[in-house]
């Protein structure tokens, strides 16, 4: 008989603004799950420190006798906020309940507004209970740094409609307050709702008593405002969220209009396709994560990896400055660079910060180059030359450790772990060999622009003859591929029983004749070659770093084109596993695709990745494709704003000569189209543009307000202006 297996048991949301997150399920409850801390990744969040595992609310009918805890029949997500619609799940009960909540984006708490429609004959006489339940508890890692929960939370009843928590031995606390009518309340550690939260929290209960008549309706509100910091600074945002909640509504809606404004994207004919690209930009905003004390950056996921890491911002800050949010890629960048300095202080970047400001993760090697190639892209984009001295000296020593400590056989194939972070697996892997390349050119550039011209010499030449050798030792002629790693048949041998037993765990049969035939027909035991083990998507990173010679690059995507490693949601994880599918896996291949005259193909990849748009959460894409994982996840804007801007609309910037390159490759299904990207920022200016391809024609207009250089290519011609309205045909 046949099965069907989910991987979301119940589907979730997440939402906040800066310093709050808030996560539940779509029913409006708040389960218990996660594995980094156990159970306990939903609920409120006030990073470093949770607040509530969740509120709940309970409604009794005293003349019909129906009690029930209200569960949402509908889920509505909002850029800046949910809402949930209550009817059938109250049972018999004659009353409808809208719920709107939403975190201020620069306050320190949250809101939940809900209002009631009696429509029932006569009068309705409900009995109404508010029960929300505290746990005050640092974010995963603290107790490696020393840094544990106390053993309970306590709680001061204020008023009897605000109460403080307090945990035992920080000061950690939490605010709940509504204004429901009345003064009846209950607080105490055995109060809980309908779903058993794990924890040593508190409930805090509010309830009263009211009568409806037929159509009237009757409004209130949980707040909710928290501090890790002292109870003053807890009671000033609740005061600041009680007084200000309708304002900082507003006021959050207008941010979000903002962030729809900024490379605002529309394409003729393509109403879903630009209506995914909004909505990134908004997701993304959802992950924008300040914590005082440590800094401000952008979060890897939600609700599984709400922290900074090297590794996932590399790629997601390329899109988030395509979408013209240089700050947010600015102050990303100085959080890791400043934590690197902090736990390492050698060049290497950190993997993972958590909310505390600990580094759990060191650093990957591939993270190193990544992020000195990403370099000159944030300099290329803003002109911050303030910004390229800060951290320059740093990439210096990065390349240093890079071509040091991580490559003892000079090969310049650093050694240690890539982005596919497979326990056995840290040796000389593809994505560390490209992007450490790429990172060369990136600082035979900076160093140029800085007048450090002895090292530009240096690194010109380790540019070109790492980028050779990368199409020399990690081609695989037979197979038309990259390798995943390079390595030699001694050092492979002692890793296949690991493998296999990977392999084995997600069903695969067969690996170990694979890996055996590998070795059979390997090299001597001590000579580095290629080795396709697994058949990464970190294949396609020569492609689309640049670093593929044209011919190679060709036959690459064209083998990488097949049902091996593209299935229905996009690029497979592995070709050899042919199960796990990411939207970085897909956004990268389709930027190497773009990147190499293929935009077609490029938009194809996009496509098959909008399939799992809105699967779990509306507006969202999963962290796996189609539906599990984090609900949202940060590189997703990479997928999408990178082969867009930089390659379908062919921006590339010079913000520090105040030029602009517009050099598009516009896929066929857009031709005869009006293609136009709205308020692209680029440095301290602004630029719209529009686009249409006509019989193998370009008509393009250019707002240029600034009047910056602008240089248009097409088809091998160049017109260049500094017109504040450009137009051309071509």
């Amino acid at each position: 008989m046949a099965a069907l297996t989910s991987r979301h048991p119940f589907n979730l949301y997440y939402s906040g603004g800066e310093y709050v997150k808030i996560c539940g399920s779509q029913d409006g409850y708040f389960p218990d799950f996660g594995h980094h801390i156990v159970n306990e990744m939903g609920g409120i969040w006030l990073h470093p420190i949770k607040l509530l595992d969740g509120f709940w609310l309970k409604v009794t009918d005293l003349d019909r006798g129906i009690a029930v805890w209200s569960r949402a029949d509908g889920f509505t997500n909002e850029p800046w906020g949910t809402r949930f619609d209550y009817d059938h799940g109250l049972g018999h009960i004659p009353v409808q309940i809208d719920r709107m909540q939403f975190a201020p984006e620069l306050e320190k708490g949250m809101t939940a507004h809900y209002r009631l429609h009696a429509y029932g004959k006569g009068v309705t006489r409900l009995r109404l209970e508010l029960l929300a339940r505290t746990d005050l508890r640092p974010v995963w890692f603290s107790d490696e740094i020393g840094i544990l929960g106390g053993a309970r939370d306590e709680a001061q009843v204020l008023t009897p409609r605000r109460v403080l928590v307090k945990d035992s031995d920080h000061e950690w606390y939490a605010m709940i307050g509504s204004d429901l009518p009345g003064e009846e309340i209950a607080v105490g550690p055995e109060l809980y709702g309908p779903e058993f939260t794990a924890g040593n929290g508190c409930g805090v209960a509010y309830a009263a008593e009211i009568e409806l008549a037929e159509r009237e309706e009757f409004e209130f509100r949980l707040i909710v405002a928290g501090s890790y910091v002292s109870r003053e600074a807890c009671e000033q945002s609740y005061q600041a969220i009680e007084a200000g909640h309708g304002a900082m509504l507003e006021e959050k809606r207008r941010l979000y209009e903002q962030v729809q404004r900024r490379a605002e994207l529309s394409v003729e004919g393509e109403d879903r396709f630009t209506e995914m690209f909004k909505w990134v930009k908004w997701n993304n905003q959802w992950l924008v994560q300040t914590v005082d004390g440590v800094g401000r950056g952008l979060t890897a996921g939600g609700p599984t990896y709400p922290w900074w890491f090297g590794c996932d911002n590399t790629y997601s800050l390329q899109g988030v400055l395509a979408v013209g949010d240089a700050q947010l890629a600015k102050d990303t960048l100085n959080l890791i660079l400043e934590k690197s300095e902090e736990a390492n202080g050698n060049g290497r970047i950190v993997h993972e910060v958590t909310t505390m400001g600990a580094v759990s993760n060191p650093g990957n090697t591939q993270e190193t180059a990544h992020y000195i190639t990403f370099l000159w892209e944030i300099f290329s984009w803003t002109g911050d030359e303030e910004l390229l001295r800060r951290h320059y000296e740093y990439a210096v020593k990065g390349i240093e450790w890079l071509l040091g400590e991580m490559d003892p056989d000079g090969d310049l194939f650093p050694s240690g772990y890539g982005i596919i972070e497979i326990a056995g697996l840290n040796m000389e892997l593809i994505d560390s060999a490209v992007y450490t390349a790429q990172a060369l050119k990136a600082m035979a550039k900076m160093s140029g622009y800085l007048g450090d011209l002895e090292r530009t010499a240096k690194y010109e030449e380790l540019a070109d003859r790492a980028s050779r050798a990368v199409n020399e030792v990690f081609w695989m002629e037979e197979e038309g591929l990259f390798a995943d790693a390079v390595a030699s048949k001694r050092d492979i041998a002692p890793k296949v029983d690991y493998m296999v037993s990977l392999a084995e765990q997600q069903g695969l049969s067969g690996y170990r004749d694979y890996v055996e035939n590998l070795l059979e027909t390997a090299d001597q035991d001590e000579h580095d070659q290629g080795w396709l083990l697994n058949k990464n998507w970190v294949i396609v990173t020569p492609m689309e770093a640049g670093i593929a010679d044209p011919q190679k690059a060709e036959r690459a995507l064209r083998t990488m084109r097949s049902s091996t490693f593209i299935g229905e949601y996009g690029t497979y994880l592995a070709g050899i596993y042919q199960q796990g599918t990411m939207t970085i896996s897909t956004g990268v291949h389709a930027v190497a695709e773009a990147a190499n005259g293929y935009p077609d193909q490029a938009l194809e990849l996009l496509e098959r990745m909008g399939r799992s748009f809105s699967r779990v959460l509306p507006g969202s894409f999963s962290e796996m494709s189609p539906d599990y994982g984090c609900v949202v996840q940060a590189w997703t804007i990479y997928a999408m704003a990178v082969p867009v801007v930089r390659h379908f609309f062919g921006i590339h910037p010079a913000a520090y000569e105040k030029k602009l390159i517009l050099a598009p490759k516009l896929p066929r299904a857009w031709e005869g189209r009006s293609c136009e990207l709205k308020q692209v920022v680029v440095g301290d200016a602004e630029f719209d543009i529009r686009l249409k391809e006509v019989d193998g024609h370009l008509h393009a207009v250019i707002h240029n307000p600034g009047g910056w250089q602008v240089e248009v290519q097409w088809d091998g011609m160049t017109k260049i202006s500094q017109g504040t309205r450009i137009e051309v045909i071509m």
